[in-house]
């Protein structure tokens, strides 16, 4: 290595000195380390190398992906740090999970919050697989809803769900204890039996959350039904098939402001009803309904909307990119839940969605951008004639004025 580094500042010297045109950058770093040698073909025809090559291929569509479909600037900034916050979750809820060695990961952080989820939500994941019998045990803590979508299909096959439960449907203990056990066959042993296809994959977990500083979350564990498999090292093909995991995560978590709800892109400050049969059942919460839209303003406007909200246990509104990433929802008020508005004499809540802060008690914070999609998740709604929100669009003047 002495000498590979010794022989690459001998040749940039030279270089220099002829007056050549040098790499930069990554470049310089991948003429280091590949200096002085040859990559070795030993291994190229792994499985797991294929699969990463083939991910490599998407992700670098992806990134043209978000040249083509950026309409600023800060959009396709955004795109590419976005692109790298779906690489992170990706792996870590694909490529690092293990159906032997089962644990709940947590898909977001304080700063990564992709794929149109929820701010005022936590979301844990975890992979399985219809070979292993498991039991999943905790407790339900006190946030507003916990539930849990099982899904099926692996590889690059779309996933679907199998089964579904909440707290609502949850055998609970008096201190909100619940047992699960996932197993093609009805285990001996005390609990709620999902019965699971050989092709099951893994189970998404959702927490709503209507005020963090009173609310405690739910707690998770999962293990191996029965006698624990022996340690083995990674297989070739167990590698690839948790690299195709992830490309197929990546893929569908980078495609979604093209797949959800496409006509969004062209109709824009107003809202259509979706429930998880139009939103895909596997990344959607089967007791929301959903209210969606984008908004298009300005930079001297601002979009009115108001809202009658159902009796129901938890709502909130979130505003997103073009990307489905949710703003800085830390630092700005890009989300509020049903404890956190301000209501009319007659029940009902007026947002204003803006550039800066109008002094309005339910403002939601645009971070810039001019367009951006907006999500109203309703619990316990899926059946009931909520009606649509009323938008309107006005002058930021005219908010001053007030």
């Amino acid at each position: 290595m002495i000498k590979k580094i010794l022989l690459f500042f001998i040749t940039l010297g030279v270089g220099l000195y002829l007056g050549y045109q040098l790499p930069r950058g990554a470049g310089a770093v991948s003429a280091l380390m590949n200096m002085g040698g040859r990559a070795s073909d030993n291994y190229a025809a792994l499985e797991s190398h294929q699969a990463l090559l083939e991910y490599e291929a998407v992700f670098a569509a992806a990134r043209k992906m978000v040249l083509t479909d950026a309409r600023s600037e800060q959009e396709a900034i955004e795109g590419m740090r976005w692109l790298l916050r779906v690489v992170a979750m990706s792996a870590e809820v694909a490529a690092d999970a293990n159906p032997r060695q089962p644990h709940f990961q947590r898909m977001d952080t304080l700063v990564r919050k992709v794929g149109g989820d929820n701010p005022d939500a936590e979301y844990e994941h975890v992979t399985i697989d219809g070979r292993y019998d498991y039991r999943i045990t905790g407790n339900v803590g006190s946030v507003r809803y916990l539930g849990f979508t099982f899904n099926a299909g692996q590889g690059m096959t779309p996933r679907r769900q199998f089964d579904y439960l909440s707290d609502q449907t949850l055998t609970l203990d008096e201190h909100g204890n619940f047992t699960i056990l996932l197993a093609q066959d009805k285990p001996d042993a005390a609990g709620d039996w999902v019965q699971m296809p050989a092709d099951a994959s893994g189970i998404l977990v959702r927490q709503y959350i209507a005020d963090r500083s009173r609310e405690v979350l739910p707690t998770l564990h999962i293990e191996i039904l029965g006698p624990q498999p022996d340690y083995q090292p990674p297989s070739d093909e167990e590698v690839a098939g948790a690299i195709v995991g992830t490309t197929f995560a990546f893929l569908k978590l980078t495609t979604l402001h093209r797949t959800v709800l496409p006509e969004l892109l062209n109709t824009h400050n107003e809202f259509v009803r979706a429930t998880s049969e139009n939103l895909g059942g596997a990344i959607s919460s089967e007791d929301n309904l959903y209210m969606l839209a984008s908004y298009q303003l300005g930079d001297d406007e601002a979009l009115m909307i108001t809202v009658q909200p159902p009796q129901t246990r938890y709502w909130n509104l979130v505003a997103e990119t073009r990307w489905h990433e949710i703003y800085d929802y830390l630092h700005r008020p890009t989300s509020l839940t049903l404890e956190q508005v301000e209501y009319a004499e007659d029940g009902s809540v007026e947002f204003v969605i803006a550039h800066a802060d109008p002094g309005h008690p339910n403002w939601i914070d645009t971070s810039g951008h001019n367009f951006g999609f907006l999500t109203l998740r309703w619990l316990d709604s899926k059946e009931d004639l909520v009606p649509l929100p009323q938008t309107r669009v006005v002058k930021w003047a005219s908010l001053q004025s007030r």
